[in-house]
């Protein structure tokens, strides 16, 4: 845990390092250790990965993101908006750093063709949060957008032997990202200062870069009938067919069908989040298994006196605060097995804590380190980090005051009251 907050050594080294620790301490036997590690939950997010490297590759990706901007109008306001939606509704069907990665050029070409200027350009400085931070608020609409929405759902099962399915998480999920999209069109419309008055050169960039595509491929058409697919098989089969064996089945689909070759995945794919998902796990449950959870929780709640709203929204808080300077993957792996043990304490149903741990935890809005859109934006060297930590903590409060909500009277409709 340590290491995973203060991010000494890489964070997928720092979870092999865990994996390494379980048997020589006797903590875990070896092939226990191992055994968890090739969980379903990594070969749901390996798929995912090679799906968007397809979506990439193909341009089909690209293709998206320039049509939906484009839909928006060709106001300043509209076009913050535009990215700003590009990039949730993305980030609902593929990683959240993917769609950060794909969004990154065409934002940059679009402060280029303007002639913004870095770190003195506010409208620049908006562009490329509004790309990072719709991304990160769509990623926890769905278990595509982050690793770390399945890593949840993936101790959730091993703990309580329970599931939410693809469509259920949706169904739990979407009020907040929703909430959250309208609060930040809101400041966008209303609050910021926008230090510009046409944009016309940026809508020409766009309009150049879409008739380069020409039609759609054919690479981009089978692509179009794999993700159909996936998604249906996802949404409507996911009791037949575990949505892990569909994300594998998609990915070897497009090998079949020769939509990308095996050398683009390798470039493309981020092999240190499945190792660091894998590790996460192995940690996450040995804390559950020896017990220390539970210490841990009867330490720190045994004396406390909380109604359980407030114990929620404070959890909730806590995993907010805590991703702001951590992989929102370790957070999850840290927080979830001890708000499972206390969880016990106030006999509360798991699923309420999962959702409670695994959405807050994906909503960094302040640091660079605290989730891979915000590095790639930052990576621009159009905004300062106190820009970000001055909006982002407008963004934190009120996630946190969304969820408070959604726990309150949203998710008591759905059966889990509290």
């Amino acid at each position: 845990m340590t290491f995973w907050l203060t991010n000494i050594i890489p964070l997928a080294i720092t979870a092999l390092l865990g994996m390494v620790l379980m048997p020589l301490l006797n903590i875990m036997s070896v092939d226990h250790t191992f055994a968890l590690f090739g969980n379903k939950a990594i070969f749901f997010i390996l798929g995912a990965l090679i799906i968007s490297a397809a979506l990439y590759y193909t341009g089909l990706g690209s293709r998206m993101a320039f049509s939906i901007i484009k839909l928006f109008g060709n106001s300043p306001r509209n076009l913050l908006v535009g990215i700003l939606l590009t990039a949730a509704s993305m980030a609902c069907l593929m990683p959240e750093h993917a769609v950060a990665a794909l969004l990154f050029p065409i934002v940059m070409e679009i402060a280029l063709s303007l002639e913004l200027k870095p770190l003195e350009s506010i409208y620049a400085k908006l562009l490329f949060l509004s790309m990072a931070w719709g991304a990160i608020i769509g990623g926890i609409t769905t278990y595509l957008g982050g690793s770390r929405n399945l890593l949840a759902v993936e101790i959730l099962e091993q703990k309580y032997n329970m599931s939410i399915g693809f469509f259920e998480w949706i169904k739990y999920s979407w009020p907040i990202p929703t909430l959250m999209l309208i609060f930040f069109m809101l400041l966008i419309w209303k609050y910021f200062k926008i230090d510009i008055n046409n944009i016309d050169k940026a809508y020409s960039v766009l309009e150049d870069k879409l008739a380069q595509k020409g039609g759609l491929s054919f690479a981009e058409k089978k692509l179009i009938g794999v993700l159909i697919i996936i998604i249906f098989s996802w949404l409507f089969l996911a009791q037949i067919i575990h949505i892990s064996v569909t994300a594998v089945a998609g990915a070897v689909l497009i090998f079949i069908l020769k939509i990308v070759v095996w050398r683009e995945i390798e470039e493309y794919v981020n092999w240190g989040i499945i190792i660091m998902c894998g590790g996460a796990i192995v940690v996450a449950s040995s804390l559950v298994e020896t017990g220390a959870t539970s210490w841990l929780s009867n330490q720190i709640f045994a004396e406390l006196d909380l109604s359980i709203f407030w114990f929620l929204s404070l959890l909730a808080l806590f995993t907010i605060l805590l991703t702001e300077g951590v992989s929102n993957v370790a957070a999850v792996a840290v927080v979830l097995p001890i708000a499972f043990s206390i969880s016990d304490i106030y006999q509360l149903n798991p699923i309420i804590i999962t959702l409670s741990v695994a959405l807050p935890g994906g909503l960094a809005f302040m640091f660079p380190m605290g989730s891979p859109p915000n590095a790639i934006a930052f990576s621009s060297g159009y905004y300062k980090i106190e820009d970000s930590v001055k909006l982002g903590i407008i963004l934190n409060i009120a996630g946190w005051l969304i969820y408070m909500l959604v726990l309150k009277f949203y998710w008591p409709l759905l059966g889990l009251r509290f």
